[in-house]
């Protein structure tokens, strides 16, 4: 019994991390089906529908810094938990979004509550599961992957069910905030904090590592893998449709990319838990990825199959990513400042790439160009993965920096 219940508190904080996490793609993913929908009815251009997947990653960059900030007034559990209220909240609000303006701050909204909640995440990881943080990234990384694919793969079901409305079909996700609150709740309650404790943690502000040359590389890399990651979840679905396929089949592209993503975001940060090793499976997802859009461009094979090559290298890129700054630090405080800084810049970067996507398509009016950037930029991040550090060398870094 006294196992039990010791272990019971460990496996809710699991369970609660991942009904989390499922939260914090869902909002962005369940735009690529219906972006063709939105596009005709609003009489948006291909540019401007890209911010409602640009605009959250912005935010996710510009607002990540506020992390901190928040935390250290609140605590760590209560700001994530008013972070996924923002998020359900703004995605509700996407039911009464009738014109682009409304749907364009519903994107702000829900990527602000992304932007606080990711670094925090990662810093509780640290405070909670330090001796697994690469297992616990899997499973937050896997509960995104969940959300992403239930989003993809069931917002044209709903929007048909719904009476072709793609308003209803998309605020329906705020069913993931809720639950998320509901079981962060025992979280938030166990973890009250003292005034002391908060006192203390106020008078340590929070500050960012701008001076670490490793944190600009994880940050620039961080910010390409996600620019690629966001550009195949917004641009794949309108792709598949213009090689002739039908709106169904490309949903279901998008969901199996999802699917992917998620299985290898939850499988190799458990692999990897004991090995010392990032670099060789870094190379082994861009690989993955660059492979799977090669196939696009050339056609005659199945989108699927291109999406399943993509899906392995973003589910493995991302969680790898994450990873790397959990390597080279030791207090959850320090791993927030980390994420928040690398998540600060390396959003803002990927916010750029599929509006890029966007901009390309519209003066080529082909994706094929577009897609040749996307090519280029792997082939970046296959550079800078030659400058990733060993968990070892990370904690020497880590030294180093502090002194």
């Amino acid at each position: 019994m006294m196992a039990k219940s010791k272990n019971f508190p460990i496996i809710w904080s699991v369970f609660s991390l991942f009904i989390l996490s499922m939260n914090l793609r869902a909002s962005i993913t369940s735009i690529s089906p219906v972006l063709k929908n939105i596009q005709m009815d609003l009489q948006m251009t291909s540019v401007v529908v890209s911010l409602l997947t640009a605009l959250p990653v912005f935010c996710m960059g510009i607002f990540a810094p506020l992390a901190g900030k928040l935390s250290e007034r609140w605590g760590i559990e209560w700001t994530i938990g008013l972070s996924v209220l923002l998020i359900g909240v703004s995605t509700a609000l996407r039911l009464v979004a009738t014109f682009p303006l409304f749907l364009l701050v519903t994107a702000i909204l829900s990527g602000i509550g992304i932007a606080i909640t990711g670094p925090l995440i990662s810093g509780y990881i640290k405070k909670e599961f330090p001796k697994y943080s690469s297992t616990m990234i899997g499973v937050y990384s896997a509960g995104m992957g969940i959300g992403a694919s239930l989003s993809a793969g069931l917002v044209v079901p709903a929007m048909h069910a719904f009476h072709q409305s793609w308003n209803a079909a998309l605020a329906i996700w705020s069913v993931f905030a809720l639950m998320g609150i509901i079981v962060w709740a025992p979280i938030i309650k166990k973890s009250k904090q003292s005034q002391e404790s908060l006192e203390k943690s106020a008078s340590q502000k929070s500050r960012l590592p701008w001076g670490n040359r490793y944190v600009w590389l994880l940050m620039v890399m961080f910010g390409l893998q996600s620019g690629v990651y966001y550009s195949l979840a917004t641009w794949l679905a309108p792709k598949v449709q213009d090689m002739g396929y039908s709106d169904a089949y490309a949903a279901t592209t998008v969901t199996i990319f999802s699917i992917m993503q998620m299985i290898c975001s939850f499988i190799i940060p458990i692999l990897i838990n004991n090995s010392f090793k990032r670099k060789p499976w870094m190379l082994l997802c861009a690989s993955s990825s660059f492979i799977g859009i090669v196939m696009l461009i050339m056609g005659g094979i199945s989108p699927i199959f291109c999406a399943t090559l993509t899906g392995i290298g973003a589910g493995g890129l991302f969680p790898l990513a994450m990873i790397l700054p959990l390597d080279a630090t030791t207090t959850p405080k320090e791993a927030s400042e980390w994420t928040a800084m690398i998540q600060f810049g390396g959003y803002i970067i990927s916010g750029i790439i599929p509006m890029l996507v966007g901009v390309i398509k519209d003066m080529t009016n082909t994706f094929d160009v577009a897609l040749f950037t996307l090519l280029f930029i792997i082939i970046i991040i296959m550079g800078m993965t030659l400058k990733v550090k060993t968990k070892t060398e990370s904690a020497t870094i880590r030294v180093l920096s502090s002194r």
